[in-house]
């Protein structure tokens, strides 16, 4: 090569590196900034969802807290039950004793009228034979005609005398026990008495636990009632911070397709100067092309044999897919480990997978830390067999970048994403 054909060759080297460098400054500030309003969106959006989540524990907690009370409540009401059967057991016998209160009143009215007429039966026949005026007991015993006759006038009187006595002894006997009948039937009723007092304050106290059980119920529901207001707050905050982060990275993806669009032009028109400048050499138009040909630095070839990657490569790789289209289909996760290795490819991009990964403003995911959390654990099945498929040189789509469906930005679209 000689010395012109060496100065033009470095010309042209200085004149693409100086392209890539200000396209790279100009993609980076770019991005940089729509990157960090995706990162606090992201931010805000897990503060928000850690914050639902807390919400939602209280509504649980306050949940189990009612549940309780409402357990407590049905014993209360099953006490006041029990109570009131008690109550209504003891009314039944109260009224059955006055009822044998009274009979045996009139029990022992009729006794005590029996005797009365028993004893005065009795004075009326002691005084026909002991007190009747002008009579002379020696003219009644003289008065028999025998000694059989006296003797039987004699014991008449005398078993008349015990009869009267024993009347009047069964008669007392039969009041005293009257009395004291009464007297226990009282007793039992006052009793009865007692215990119906003690169980309506037992019913009283009852009925003012589950008073405040209900109150306490009542406000419980409205504790949980704000809990869940509280929570569908945050549902609304969180839908609008997602639809503030999906039109950002709208913003994000109109950014990167047109500064990518003014990229390959840079480079045309970098190659198209520097052909022009060559052909003065003697250059023939085929070396021209030859010179030129290759990517174009924007449009990856497919299939284009294995990217270098080890197991560390693998992991992020699987952990990125992962948090780009966990909830993809398989199809949907191999299209984002494609465009990664894309990327490598491309020479537009970092040639490693840790590179084009870490690359800033590109995925939010990585600024946002949700990458780092993945990757510490690993990522799912099906996202490490998508991105291990990818570095084996096996790619289902032709494209560099990716964003939502509903962007509206034009390209392959698989799942909830559009390639382009």
């Amino acid at each position: 090569m000689s010395g012109k054909d060496k100065r033009y060759f470095l010309r042209r080297i200085v004149y693409l590196t100086a392209g890539c460098i200000v396209l790279a400054v100009t993609l980076d500030a770019a991005a940089s900034q729509t990157s960090q309003k995706i990162k606090e969106a992201g931010q805000k959006i897990e503060e928000l969802e850690q914050q639902k989540e807390d919400a939602q524990k209280k509504v649980g907690a306050l949940k189990e807290q009612e549940s309780h009370l409402k357990g407590e409540l049905a014993e209360f009401n099953q006490q006041l039950s029990d109570v009131s059967a008690q109550i209504n057991d003891l009314e039944v016998r109260i009224d059955e004793k006055q009822v044998q209160i009274k009979v045996t009143k009139r029990e022992l009215k009729d006794a005590e009228a029996t005797k009365a007429s028993q004893y005065e039966s009795m004075k009326a026949r002691i005084r026909f034979i002991y007190e009747r005026g002008g009579v002379d007991l020696a003219a009644v015993f003289l008065g028999s005609s025998s000694m059989a006759e006296l003797l039987n006038k004699a014991e008449y009187v005398e078993e008349i005398n015990r009869y009267d006595r024993e009347m009047l002894n069964l008669y007392e006997e039969t009041c005293k026990q009257i009395t004291e009948k009464k007297q226990n039937l009282k007793s039992e009723k006052a009793e009865l008495l007692a215990m119906q007092e003690s169980m309506e304050q037992k019913k009283e106290e009852v009925n003012s636990l589950i008073a405040k059980t209900q109150k306490n119920i009542s406000a419980k529901q409205g504790e949980i009632s704000d809990a869940q207001d509280e929570v569908g707050e945050y549902d609304n905050q969180i839908a609008k911070m997602k639809a503030y982060e999906e039109e950002l990275e709208r913003q994000k993806a109109e950014e990167a397709k047109r500064i990518a669009a003014e990229q390959k032009k840079k480079q045309e028109e970098a190659q198209k100067k520097a052909a022009q400048q060559k052909k003065p050499q003697g250059s023939s138009s085929s070396d021209n092309g030859n010179t030129a040909s290759g990517s174009t630095g924007n449009t990856p070839a497919p299939g284009g044999g294995n990217v270098a990657a080890n197991a560390s490569d693998l992991a992020m790789l699987a952990a990125l897919v992962e948090c780009e289209a966990g909830g993809e289909s398989y199809e949907g996760q191999w299209a984002v480990a494609s465009v990664v290795v894309n990327r490598v490819r491309s020479g537009s991009f970092p040639n490693t997978i840790s590179g084009v990964i870490y690359q800033g403003g590109q995925f939010s995911p990585v600024a946002s830390g949700r990458f780092a959390m993945v990757l510490s654990r690993g990522a799912a099945g099906s996202c490490t067999q998508a991105a291990q498929a990818a570095l084996s040189g096996s790619t289902n789509v032709n494209c560099l970048y990716f964003c939502r469906a509903s962007s509206g930005v034009q390209g392959t679209v698989i799942g909830n994403h559009v390639f382009y």
